[in-house]
């Protein structure tokens, strides 16, 4: 094999001990944070909103007083668009 094809085992082998160790470290930190902490409001994704004492809010603070969930998150998707199109402009 030439130097050149050398050079591109090495490099191949480097990347693939690189991607290695990327994985372990993030199975690491996915395993240390992936439980709710004591005090943090469990977030929903889906629909970015979390349960307090004084009910359902939507991430950002706002309360919502009806609990529909089909609507809360059809609320959410649209203020999710025009905060976007805000920022676009």
């Amino acid at each position: 094999m030439d130097a050149e094809g050398l050079s591109d085992l090495r490099l191949l082998q480097e990347l693939k001990e690189s991607r290695s160790r990327f994985q372990t470290l993030m199975q690491r930190l996915i395993a240390k944070y992936n439980q709710p902490f004591e005090d943090d409001p469990l977030v929903q994704m889906a629909t970015l909103t979390y349960e307090t004492p004084q009910g359902l809010r939507v991430w950002g603070g706002k309360l919502i007083k009806e609990r529909n969930k089909e609507q809360t998150q059809v609320n959410t998707v649209k203020a999710q668009r025009r905060e976007a199109e805000r920022t676009r402009s």
